[in-house]
């Protein structure tokens, strides 16, 4: 079976919002702050401007500045002018990253599709246009039309998580917003494509006015738990052979060209996986086909063996057709007609003008080839 791909529209919300928002950023200056808060459990003012500044005294107000920043971001708690390391504080020192916090207005541009794992997609500081551009600048028009709406939970929800947006790529951690949003037109058209077989997840289109192209965690979930889900939903799950990885249909089910290759294109209507929700109709390709019963592969092997009579059908060559027609339906033991059947059935079935398959047959039968 080749790859099973499953794709839809993202859909994306969109809200200007006051609250504060907390990037990622290299802080190096910070880094030996935190290390000797780790390395001494606690330190202070003067230790840090002693063992890192050399200079206990005059570099003191540094220092104090220092410890206050990395409070201010919440890598280091204080009591009784003593700072410790927080869990954030190590986690700093793990990834070498500081999340540095800004408080203002903001575009949220976020997505409940399951798909995505995260919610939150991008965000951008906003600007609040000013009174002369409301009533007589390029915001007029929109001034009056500027509804706002209590932010959904799955939103409010994200806050304190940490987050790599689709545009930016820099990692973002939303630490509060305001109940209220202005709802804002999202400018987006995005599409989710799942590679199930390859395990790839990617999400490609535009986010704001802004390209995206980009590879997400993909859902944990098996292929296998995915065709199941495809195969049930289109009531083929009982004709589905699992050991031998392969649909069971009957000979008369089967085209001429399924008879042949042995494998057919499946179309799935609306996929809908459980928890994901449902996909845009997708066919899977070579997907394997088995005779269902016995008759089935009876039946099923003597079309394939006067499929093959496409040359004189010597002995030689009958048992070698003979063989390659059998083989897909092995498990089943099918009998076929011999030389002499075929070739009595094509001379029954002639016209006035034989077909080359009956010749192919009644020449080689005539003449002991």
């Amino acid at each position: 079976m080749k790859s099973i791909t499953l794709q839809r529209t993202v859909e994306v919300r969109c809200w200007r919002v006051i609250g504060q928002v907390a990037k990622a950023a290299k802080r190096a200056e910070l880094t030996p702050v935190l290390l000797r808060a780790r390395e001494r459990g606690e330190t202070d003012a003067g230790d840090v401007a002693g063992h890192l500044l050399f200079e206990s005294s005059s570099r003191r107000v540094v220092a104090q500045r220092l410890l206050q920043i990395a409070e201010l971001y919440g890598l280091l708690e204080q009591r009784d002018r003593r700072y410790r390391l927080t869990e954030a504080g190590e986690t700093a020192l793990a990834t070498k990253q500081v999340f540095v916090p800004e408080h203002g207005t903001w575009t949220v541009w976020a997505s409940d599709d399951p798909l995505l794992g995260a919610p939150i997609l991008r965000v951008e500081p906003w600007v609040e246009p000013t009174a002369y551009d409301e009533v007589w600048g390029k915001e007029r028009d929109n001034a009056r039309e500027r509804p706002f709406e209590k932010l959904p939970r799955w939103v409010r929800g994200a806050v304190g998580v940490v987050a790599t947006p689709l545009v930016g790529g820099a990692p973002l951690r939303i630490d509060q917003l305001e109940a209220d949003g202005e709802v804002a037109d999202p400018e987006t058209t995005l599409r989710a494509t799942w590679d199930v077989t390859g395990a790839r997840l990617r999400v490609d289109g535009t986010l704001g006015g802004a390209r995206v192209n980009a590879a997400v965690d993909r859902p944990e979930i098996s292929a296998d738990a995915v065709w199941m889900q495809l195969l049930q939903a289109e009531g083929l799950w009982s004709q589905w052979d699992a050991s031998a990885r392969a649909l069971r249909v009957s000979f008369d089910e089967a085209s001429a060209g399924e008879r042949e290759s042995l494998v057919r294109a499946v179309s799935f209507r609306r996929p809908d996986i459980a928890s994901l929700g449902a996909f845009d109709a997708t066919t899977v390709e070579g997907v394997a086909l088995r005779a269902r019963s016995a008759q089935d592969a009876t039946r099923w092997a003597a079309w394939r063996l006067r499929a093959r009579v496409r040359d004189y059908a010597t002995t030689e060559r009958f048992s070698a057709w003979t063989a390659e027609a059998v083989v897909p339906f092995s498990e089943f033991h099918p009998s076929t007609p011999t030389r002499q059947a075929l070739a009595d059935a094509a001379w029954r079935a002639r016209t006035d003008r034989p077909t080359p398959n009956a010749w192919h047959l009644v020449a080689a039968e005539d003449w002991r080839l």
